[in-house]
């Protein structure tokens, strides 16, 4: 489900399956100033079915059901919480089955198998497969669930020709297939964005405002998502992905903020991301990607 608006938040509901659970939480259309220009994509397509935190932050993929045959994604990430920032590397390449379904037990489409198709680089660096698991939501219990394998690699202890982050150059990416010719090419990398996030006012006072500024490239687009987490967790859930030109800054309306679950998540995560797309003859219905992220954790008062 993907939806376009002018900045209008459409929140998820993270509830439970089952009729002796309670009703999803409403979805509703906060108001919103009339001439703002942004796209909104809501994140989730059965927030009712997704436990859906799969570590977004960390790998730079939010799609809970993956609709490409191939996707290949490639991210330098800093995360930030006070002022304490963390920088990584990571890297993945996910083939998908289309023919092979995940099910739950009633029948409902939970994502595609995928599997491994020989050996894949990044800059040299071999990743490893890692097995692929998907959690929902089921009779009141969380599931977890394997989806088959992916290609994954992550810099450790900076030693990784990967490390620092090329950012505004290229990097190259290899596949050696168990069956047919190389593929090999080049993926360029974007600037790296930073971003900041300036919280004015209260919830208990009603009139709580959040102003993101980045260092600004004035070309192309780029994309924010806003997650909820709690102290007790690691991985944030992400509600909703707002698109906007990459001209430096945004006020997301007081409207907005007051539709943000604060009874369910004490924290609020935000995503500045910056992407630069390649294409390959040799690979069908593709996402090729290496992107810029900047994660930051904050305390809403």
């Amino acid at each position: 489900m993907k939806r376009r608006y002018k900045f209008i938040l459409v929140l998820l509901a993270i509830v439970k399956l089952g009729c002796t659970e309670p009703a999803p939480t409403e979805l509703y259309i906060p108001e919103v100033p009339s001439d703002a220009q942004v796209d909104i994509e809501v994140l989730s397509p059965e927030p009712d079915l997704y436990v859906y935190q799969n570590g977004y932050d960390s790998i730079g993929y939010v799609a809970p059901t993956p609709t490409n045959k191939a996707i290949i994604n490639l991210s330098g990430i800093r995360n930030t919480y006070r002022n304490y920032t963390v920088k990584r590397t990571s890297a993945f390449a996910l083939f998908i089955d289309k023919n092979e379904k995940a099910l739950t037990p009633d029948g409902r489409t939970i994502g595609y198998l995928s599997r491994l198709i020989g050996k894949v680089s990044f800059n040299n660096v071999s990743a490893i497969p890692l097995l692929r698991r998907v959690k929902y939501k089921w009779d009141g219990a969380v599931v977890d669930t394997l989806l088959g394998w992916f290609h994954y690699y992550a810099q450790k202890n900076g030693s990784s020709p990967l490390f620092p982050f090329p950012y505004n150059s290229s990097i190259s990416f290899k596949v050696e297939p168990i069956v047919g010719n190389d593929i090999l090419f080049n993926m360029p990398t974007p600037e790296e964005i930073i971003g900041q996030v300036r919280i004015h006012g209260t919830r208990r006072d009603k009139n709580l405002e959040i102003k993101l500024k980045w260092n600004a490239t004035h070309t192309g687009t780029i994309e924010l998502v806003v997650g909820g987490i709690n102290r007790n967790e690691i991985s944030p859930f992400p509600l909703y992905k707002i698109r906007v030109k990459d001209n430096g800054g945004i006020s997301i309306p007081n409207s907005l903020i007051r539709t943000f679950p604060f009874d369910r998540f004490n924290q609020m995560v935000i995503s500045f991301v910056r992407q630069k797309f390649a294409v390959d003859p040799n690979i069908n219905d593709q996402i090729i990607v290496a992107q810029s992220i900047h994660n930051i954790k904050i305390d809403v008062p």
